[in-house]
């Protein structure tokens, strides 16, 4: 696959950086405000997907009628311990490796955009990346446009790129935009919820890294 693939697109939460933590945090904190019911890490990644205010919906939210304060919520208590957010520790390593193969890497999330690329800075890995893009809002409706701008402006075709990420919308977004997809089991969803969209699916960027692109 390396010498077929020319870059690899990446997708941010959960595949890059390890904060499952801190988005069950935050929804816990906008279900606490309205008495209800917390969840535990095991549902969170067996049922998350994408739009999130399906997830939501299904949690019991009133997504129709305070979907704007949901979201404002939500976005102010995952801000408020961003800094605590890390890569996984095989990040860097498979960044380099692949920068030394000549394979460009991009990022593509469903962070709203200026937010990302902070992050992305605060983390000091964005002179790895040819792209970071991020969505316009904080309403994290899905990211499949964004897939087809960075394929567009990057000058290669569908099948040069790998689109690499932790849930079933990640696969969705690849398929969408004609690009094969690799799944990472350690992030939103779980590796038997991935297992189920077809996709090879790895429990590490390192084990992706060594299986398929090396």
């Amino acid at each position: 696959m390396a010498n077929s693939k020319k870059m690899i697109i990446f997708d941010w939460n959960g595949t890059l950086i390890d904060d499952v933590w801190l988005n069950l945090n935050a929804i816990n904190g906008v279900l606490e405000k309205r008495r209800m019911k917390p969840i535990m890490t095991e549902y969170y990644r067996e049922n998350f997907q994408f739009p999130v205010s399906l997830f939501y919906k299904e949690l019991g939210l009133d997504v129709k009628g305070e979907w704007d304060e949901i979201a404002q919520e939500f976005g102010k208590l995952y801000i408020a311990d961003i800094e605590k957010v890390k890569l996984f520790p095989d990040v860097v390593p498979v960044l380099e490796e692949l920068t030394k193969a000549g394979i460009e890497v991009s990022i593509l999330s469903a962070m709203e955009h200026k937010m990302l690329n902070r992050h992305v800075e605060m983390l000091r890995i964005n002179k790895y990346f040819r792209f970071i893009e991020g969505i316009e809002n904080y309403y994290a409706e899905g990211k499949t446009h964004l897939c087809r701008k960075i394929l567009d402006e990057s000058g290669y075709s569908e099948n040069e790129i790998l689109f690499v990420g932790d849930t079933c919308h990640d696969y969705e977004t690849a398929k969408a935009a004609g690009c094969e997809a690799a799944l990472v089991s350690r992030g939103h969803n779980t590796a038997e919820v991935l297992k189920s969209t077809g996709a090879p699916v790895f429990s590490s960027l390192s084990e992706l890294l060594k299986k398929r692109l090396m």
